[in-house]
């Protein structure tokens, strides 16, 4: 039980001083700009339900792609995909995130809802999430970010629990 307290302590802290130690003079301007990405990251699922058996918070290997648009510049849309893998069999997320940006001078962060669903073997649930996380330019038209992503997956009346920490580059145009 502890462990699984420390890993809910450590792993923001992770994200925020991975955020802050990267952070370029200038400010961030992709608020008006249409921009596709790609991540890596964890994925640490806990919980079973009678379709989907965990192991709990075993590591997972963690990769997707993902568009962000825009709406105005504190809502974005964010269409994404993420495959995984629960107990050795791929697992693959289909989700369109509402982020709410919240704009500093050197770096944007962001909340969100990600409602979606998730395919496993000849398996199709519901998932929905929340999300935080943080984007700052790189250089000219590419941004680094860094975010965390905690889903429910539904299925046969149980729920199954993963947390996803993914950093990844985003192309604007």
């Amino acid at each position: 039980m502890k462990a699984r307290n420390r890993l809910f302590l450590i792993v923001p802290a992770l994200l925020l001083l991975m955020l802050l130690a990267a952070l370029p003079a200038a400010a961030q301007s992709s608020a008006s700009s249409v921009g596709l990405g790609v991540a890596v990251g964890l994925a640490f699922p806990q919980g079973d339900t009678p379709g989907i058996t965990s192991t709990d918070w075993r590591t997972s290997f963690n990769w997707g792609f993902y568009v962000n648009i825009p709406i105005i510049s504190t809502l974005h849309l964010t269409p994404s995909s993420e495959l995984y893998r629960f107990e050795g069999t791929n697992a693959t997320d289909f989700s369109l995130a509402f982020k709410f940006i919240i704009p500093l001078p050197r770096f944007d962060l962001y909340v969100g809802l990600v409602p979606g669903l998730t395919a496993f073997q000849d398996l199709l649930a519901p998932n929905v999430g929340i999300l935080a996380g943080g984007s700052f330019r790189l250089v000219g038209n590419l941004d680094l970010f860094v975010q965390g992503k905690y889903d429910w997956i539904f299925e046969s009346g149980d729920n199954l629990r993963v947390l996803h920490v993914n950093t990844g580059i985003l192309f604007l145009f």
